[in-house]
């Protein structure tokens, strides 16, 4: 990779980082000098990195007003809701189809990891960076034997887009009791015991109780 190349996707991955954490919160303008400046970068690393981020749905780019982190909304975590269980299950499916012996050890490892980790943050909001960058590794290992690649470079975009929202939520009380232990052991059992539909609506689930969580916590009084 070239030198410019990598030191674009350097700066990506860090304001990346910034983005789901919260530390950059939605809507907030990515002004060009002081992130250049912040990263000891050029106008045209910075530049590069920052479409890679709306190429990916983690920030958005106006005539008018440059690169903001992308905005959160009710209707928009519906609708990328639907679009991820029906795409990553899809992946999934053909995961756990096509997957062999390395494939399965690739999930049993990331489970394992993932497992070892502590997930609230001590402020009450979101995951530790540890346990999201484990938990990201576990949804990629699942899918990881799917020979589709434009079908698995969408479902991380789309998981890139659920990260944010997961991270910004706050953590109520029936989800701290919520056994996301237990949730993620079953998808490794069910996918590497090629139990395909049972592995699909596991995921499906899965998916879509988190996104229960944030629509009755972070968003529950949001605008659609």
């Amino acid at each position: 990779m070239p030198a410019t190349q990598s030191r674009a996707a350097l700066v990506h991955d860090s304001i990346r980082a910034d983005i789901v954490s919260g530390a950059l919160m939605p809507g907030t303008p990515l002004r060009l000098a002081p992130l250049a400046a912040k990263h000891d970068v050029s106008m045209s690393v910075l530049r590069e990195a920052l479409t890679r981020l709306a190429e990916h749905n983690l920030a958005t780019l106006s005539p008018n007003q440059g690169f903001r982190v992308v905005e959160i909304s009710r209707s928009d975590l519906i609708e990328l809701t639907e679009l991820r269980t029906n795409l990553e299950g899809l992946a999934l499916t053909q995961s756990i189809t096509a997957g062999d012996v390395a494939w399965e050890a690739r999930v049993v490892s990331a489970h394992h990891v993932l497992a070892k980790v502590t997930i609230p943050r001590q402020d009450g909001f979101g995951s530790t960076d540890e346990w999201s960058e484990a938990h990201t590794a576990f949804h990629e290992a699942l899918v990881s034997a799917c020979e589709n690649r434009r079908l698995l470079a969408i479902t991380a975009s789309l998981r890139n887009s659920s990260e944010l929202y997961r991270q910004l939520s706050a953590l109520p009380a029936d989800e701290e009791q919520r056994d996301l232990v237990t949730e993620h052991e079953q998808l490794m059992v069910l996918a590497t015991s090629r139990r395909v539909a049972d592995a699909h609506a596991a995921l499906v689930q899965h998916i879509t109780r988190t996104t229960e969580v944030v629509l009755a916590t972070t968003l529950r009084t949001t605008p659609l």
